[in-house]
């Protein structure tokens, strides 16, 4: 056996690991990197460093860049072989959060800032490759959070794990860590064996206008006809309306609705003038993400007292994301948000149809508050109807 007096006396008083330039101790029995796990002999120099590396940045940058590329082909995979559910939104941060955790020897902070750094490089990496849009992404970088930080908790305690096993467990092209990888491609194909149900989700957003029932009826529109600028969420998160063309007063007519990326064809089905118009989607091409299957539509129109008309705008789509309880809040948000845009210029334009009649040689006086007002003979009155 060894002498350990005779091998403190021939080695360093300082010895570094090889792999992960970690500090040894020089009696310590057996033998083996607390960090990194790899073997090496006090008494043999060849096995041990006696100066620590400088180059900091192979403790992490490795990882990262393997964190980083797993995640990104892996959301991709998840994208295009099968639904959108658990797998890609949690499998997938899962996956590199545990990679990253393995892979890295760093300080707690630092791997905490390692981790956000990682969710941001893939979601820029998935909009650079037209695999999520600008609102999308920043949706998932909060969905990531939760499962990132599970996945880096797993990867530091396998990490310590196979320390404690004395295994060599140096993370290049092992095989656990590649099955790591494959983690949510494995779980994609696990949900797609179980066919999830079809959810159809229906949201109604209503208005009064100041306008009969014939004059709503007159400025419907659809979203791709509304003249003033959409609100910022929907500049994120839909995409951009050019224009439409057909009747939307005959019943059967096709309206087909022109997008930057491309088209929705949609079928009138029923139309009671002054009250109701109905349509379905037929047909939708476009080259974006599609994260909803839109099925048809309604405006009701009712009146509300002497000169008003109640209007609800209804949408009907199937839901494509899950789970749920993550999704429906963002997807009610994002349509309310279209209907109230739609219903707004709706509303612009029926209660500018009929403005208000001013006396020729009367002005506006001056109100106490100091602000112009037309005089009261201007109010708007009921329009005679003809018999």
């Amino acid at each position: 056996m060894s002498d350990p007096a005779a091998i403190a006396q021939t080695t360093p008083a300082a010895i570094c690991c090889l792999r992960c330039a970690a500090e040894l101790s020089a009696a310590e029995r057996p033998a083996i990197c607390p960090s990194c796990g790899l073997q090496y002999d006090p008494a043999r120099p060849e096995t041990f460093s006696s100066r620590r590396s400088s180059s900091r940045w192979k403790f992490w940058l490795p990882g990262f860049l393997l964190s980083v590329t797993v995640g990104t082909l892996a959301y991709a995979g998840c994208l295009q072989t099968g639904e959108m559910g658990y797998a890609l939104f949690f499998a997938v941060p899962v996956s590199f959060g545990a990679i990253l955790g393995y892979a890295t020897r760093i300080q707690t902070w630092a791997l905490v800032f390692l981790a956000v750094l990682t969710i941001a490089s893939v979601i820029f990496a998935l909009v650079s490759m037209n695999l999520a849009g600008i609102f999308c992404g920043f949706t998932l970088g909060i969905i990531f959070l939760v499962p990132t930080f599970f996945g880096l908790l797993c990867g530091v305690l396998l990490r310590a794990i196979l320390i404690a096993s004395r295994w060599d467990h140096a993370w290049y092209f092992r095989w656990y860590v590649w099955l790591i990888a494959a983690m949510p491609l494995i779980g994609q194909q696990i949900e797609s064996a179980f066919p999830r149900r079809h959810e159809i989700a229906v949201v109604q957003t209503g208005l009064t206008v100041d306008a009969t029932p014939e004059e709503a009826w007159n400025a419907i529109m659809f979203y791709e006809d509304v003249q003033h600028s959409p609100p910022w969420l929907l500049h994120l998160a839909l995409p951009k309306p050019i224009r439409s063309e057909g009747n939307k007063e005959r019943e059967g007519e096709i309206v087909r609705c022109f997008y930057n990326c491309g088209t929705i064809s949609k079928r009138i089905s029923q139309v009671q003038p002054a009250r109701k118009l109905s349509f379905e989607v037929v047909e939708a091409v476009m080259r974006s993400e599609n994260y909803a299957n839109l099925k048809d539509g309604s405006f009701e129109i009712e009146p509300v007292g002497t000169r008003q008309s109640r209007i609800t705008l209804t949408t009907r789509y199937e839901r494509k994301l899950t789970p749920a309880w993550i999704w429906e809040p963002i997807e009610r948000k994002v349509i309310h948000t279209l209907h109230g845009h739609v219903l707004e210029g709706m509303r612009r334009k029926s209660e500018n149809e009929q403005p208000p009649e001013k006396p020729k040689n009367e002005q506006p006086y001056e109100s106490p508050d100091g602000q112009h007002s037309a005089p009261k003979v201007a109010v708007r009155m009921p329009r005679e109807t003809a018999p």
